[in-house]
C-alpha cells in the first residue's frame, strides 16, 4: 500500500548564513510525527522515517488503511512565512521491521 502525507518545513530556526540546522517538520494529520533536520534532504529522509514509525502498530505491523488519517489536501494546508511542503511517501512493503526498535 502507497502512505503519503504533507509534511510541512519551518525554517524559523534555520541559519541562512550557514545554510543549515533548525528545520523542524511536522505533519497536520499525524501531530505525534514531529522531527527536525539540517537541511531539507536530511529532512526528507527524517520525515519518511517518522511517518512509519507513527503510522505502525505496537507490535511492528502497519496500520490497517480504514484506521489511517484522512491527507489533509495540499490547497488546504496554511503556511507561515519560513514554511513549505513537502509530499512524503513510502510502500508499506518496503518496510522492513527489523530496522526499528520497540521497547515494551
Amino acid at each position: 500500500m502507497d502512505i503519503e502525507y504533507y509534511a510541512v518545513f519551518n525554517y524559523d530556526e534555520y541559519d541562512n548564513h550557514e545554510e543549515k540546522y533548525g528545520i523542524a517538520i511536522t505533519f497536520p494529520d499525524i501531530p505525534e510525527a514531529n522531527t527536525c533536520a539540517r537541511n531539507d534532504k536530511e529532512g526528507i529522509e527524517m520525515a519518511r522515517e517518522v511517518l512509519q514509525l507513527s503510522l505502525i502498530n505496537d507490535d511492528g505491523s502497519s496500520l490497517v488503511p480504514d484506521k489511517l488519517p484522512i491527507p489533509t489536501p495540499l490547497e488546504q494546508i496554511e503556511l507561515g512565512e519560513n514554511e513549505k511542503v513537502f509530499l512524503i511517501k513510502y510502500r508499506t512493503q518496503d518496510i522492513d521491521i527489523r530496522n526499528f526498535q520497540f521497547f515494551r
